[in-house]
């Protein structure tokens, strides 16, 4: 039954009488009742009870209920929904959706057409969505909707890992806390219960940055299903399914910058340790000012720093890292590896277009992750977490490792073809050999989590393979030549190391107190640079690479005295 209001296109649309739009659930048991609502799915319009209990039902809670002020002004007629347009047009809602701008990549209506597409080639729904089904495009969507699922599912499982941890840490901890608190005296009751109040306290805080975290990607999840239903639905009314297709190609965009804002947060926000540090004059004097210890909240991810003197270090070759996997189709050629565990390593293997995680006291692969491109350097966050620099996709992609898995994770893009990559104090530096999408002297930029640049070093126009970053300066390797530039956290240049123990400098690292560690590939060799006595020194010659790749690669665990040069481990004898 049809009421007034603006009627279907084989409706009289020139009667002037118009006509209060009617519950249509409530219509078919005899009641006349106003509606409030129109279901895009269902395309039926809905007083408010019909609506509380639409979205009450799991086949139709995820439905899609337009507000009075933004619903259709005429009745549906569903018997000719594949010849007839049955989307209101966003822009004019008492208009609906008839034409399609390739140019534009947009969908409109009749108004829509005369003021924005008047220049031009627009085709109409009922022909275009007709090969739609078929296209190379539809084919990609629905593989992105497919990939956006599992992201949104791994993230959930994130962060119900980092809930667990917490709490399993804030056990420990406190554990360890009351310990300690038991070997002296009862006077100490205050100073404890204050501790246990910070503990409790960033506890609280920290499950309450979960739980948005949580609700943001049930949110995403929401809305994903939405527009999986808006598809599924329509399936078979080709010009509804082609409306519903593209819009849920642009929705995509969204949700995959919502996930990126999501992953750097767990990153940033969820993976603080807690830590309960006992304090050593405590020990022997309880009565000292800064009695019993402090509760320490560091997200700071593991590092290189050694109190070791690397300038007097004897070197003894542990073995050679097999790193071949059956996946593979070519040879390994290692271009950056980075600390993520103590012992573990994940390399960048920039020939097979992946990263893998190897133990480097048991000198073998503990598992394998494809990226989205070839890999250049790779860096250590926080927690298990890393990202790897794609110069040919000018993107930095994030993975995570876990119970010794590499899993890749999400992704953002960068101004060029990027290649250095370094972690400091929640920014992401990144260095450019080919820039080509901003000025040509930017050589260094510092982002965020998210990918926005923060700030750039412009002041030089080099080609920087790797950077490094120490609790004050920057450190660059300029490739090919043999110079390491170290610049301050302005831009500003404060050092040139031009020598010819740093011919083909490529990987560097941090190693603590002002010291940073350099792998010259020709001849091959690792540099110490003492930066307070602007001093050089090899502290070891590796005169037998295997000679059927050439590695870049540069890594040390301070906890088992391990360099990893290339595939070679070696062990410091103190």
């Amino acid at each position: 039954m049809e009421v007034g209001g603006r009627k279907s296109d084989d409706a009289n649309e020139n009667a002037s009488t118009e006509f209060v739009l009617n519950c249509q659930p409530c219509l078919k048991d005899g009641r006349e009742i106003s509606a409030n609502g129109f279901c895009k799915i269902c395309k039926e319009f809905m007083c408010d009870p019909c609506i509380s209990a639409h979205k009450r039902f799991a086949m139709s809670r995820n439905h899609v209920i337009l507000t009075k002020d933004k619903m259709p002004s005429f009745y549906m007629n569903k018997d000719k929904t594949d010849v007839l347009p049955t989307e209101p047009c966003h822009e004019h809602t008492s208009e609906m959706i008839k034409f399609y701008c390739p140019t534009h990549d947009d969908l409109g209506c009749s108004d829509c057409i005369v003021f924005h597409h008047r220049n031009c080639k627009v085709e109409y729904l009922s022909e275009t969505a007709k090969q739609y089904k078929d296209s190379e495009e539809y084919k990609t969507l629905n593989e992105k909707i497919e990939h956006m699922e599992t992201v949104l599912f791994a993230l959930n499982n994130e962060v119900n890992d980092s809930e667990a941890f917490i709490s399993e840490n804030i056990q420990e901890e406190i554990q360890k806390l009351r310990t300690f608190r038991a070997q002296i005296n009862l006077v100490l009751d205050t100073r404890e219960n204050m501790l246990l109040k910070s503990i409790k306290e960033n506890e609280i805080k920290q499950k309450e940055i979960l739980s948005k975290l949580r609700d943001g990607i049930k949110g995403l999840k929401q809305t994903l299903a939405e527009t999986t239903t808006g598809m599924q639905t329509t399936e078979k009314q080709l010009h509804q399914h082609f409306i519903h297709a593209k819009m849920a190609k642009k929705q995509l965009v969204m949700l995959q910058g919502e996930i990126n804002k999501i992953n750097a947060e767990i990153i940033l926000d969820t993976s603080v340790r807690c830590t309960f540090l006992t304090d050593k004059q405590t020990e022997a004097l309880i009565n000292s000012s800064d009695f019993f210890g402090n509760v320490d909240f560091s997200n700071e991810g593991i590092t290189s720093e050694t109190d070791i003197d690397l300038s007097t270090v004897e070197w003894t070759k542990n073995a050679e890292l097999d790193i071949s996997c059956t996946e593979d189709k070519h040879g390994p050629d290692i271009t950056s590896s980075a600390l993520v565990e103590p012992g573990k390593c994940l390399l960048a293997d920039y020939q097979n277009n992946c990263v893998k995680l190897v133990d480097i006291n048991d000198n073998k692969v503990l598992s394998r992750s494809e990226v989205l491109g070839d890999p250049w350097q790779v860096c250590a966050l926080i927690s298990g977490h890393a990202a790897v620099a794609l110069p040919n996709k000018s993107k930095v992609q994030f993975v995570s490792v876990k119970n010794d898995l590499v899993i890749a994770g999400t992704h953002f893009d960068v101004s060029g073809a990027c290649y250095g990559l370094a972690y400091n104090d929640k920014s992401l530096w990144v260095s450019y050999k080919h820039n080509e999408n901003s000025s040509a002297s930017t050589c260094v930029e510092r982002l965020s989590m998210t990918g926005e640049v923060l700030q750039s070093i412009t002041k030089m126009a080099l080609k920087i393979s790797y950077i490094t970053v120490s609790s004050s300066s920057i450190y660059a390797s300029a490739c090919p030549g043999r110079r390491i530039f170290q610049f301050d956290f302005n831009g500003s240049l404060l050092n040139t190391y031009n020598d010819p123990l740093l011919s083909l400098p490529s990987e560097c690292i941090n190693v603590g107190k002002e010291r940073i560690l350099v792998f010259a590939r020709r001849p091959a060799s690792v540099v110490l640079i003492n930066e307070k006595e602007r001093d050089l020194k090899v502290i070891l010659s590796v005169n037998d690479l295997v000679p059927l790749y050439n590695p870049y690669n540069l890594s040390f665990c301070p906890v088992s005295r391990k360099l990893l040069v290339g595939l070679e481990v070696f062990s410091a004898v103190v």
